[in-house]
């Protein structure tokens, strides 16, 4: 079985790797207006933008739920209640 901080590891990559492909993709359905883009037509571009980005859909509440205390701690950090605690001690 994989350990937990490895498969932060590889899912944080994954989705690394999907928003560079999705935003790849993007670029290619907005900048190539007509026609076939680098050999792949419309309809393939748009296919694989539609299923990167349901991919991301599903992995990233994955990762927020994998990192909750990593956000929260963040989120205590930006809201400036951590700085306080450590001020009084």
């Amino acid at each position: 079985m994989m350990k937990k901080r490895s498969f932060k590891a590889v899912l944080s990559t994954l989705l690394i790797v999907l928003f560079l492909l999705l935003a790849f993709t993007g670029a290619l359905l907005y900048f190539g207006k007509t026609g076939v883009v680098w050999g792949f037509s419309r309809h393939i571009l748009r296919e694989a933008h539609f299923w990167v980005a349901i991919s991301m859909c599903v992995l990233i509440p994955v990762h927020l739920i994998l990192n909750f205390r990593l956000f929260k701690s963040e989120l205590k950090a930006l809201s400036g209640k951590e700085s306080q605690k450590s001020e009084e001690s």
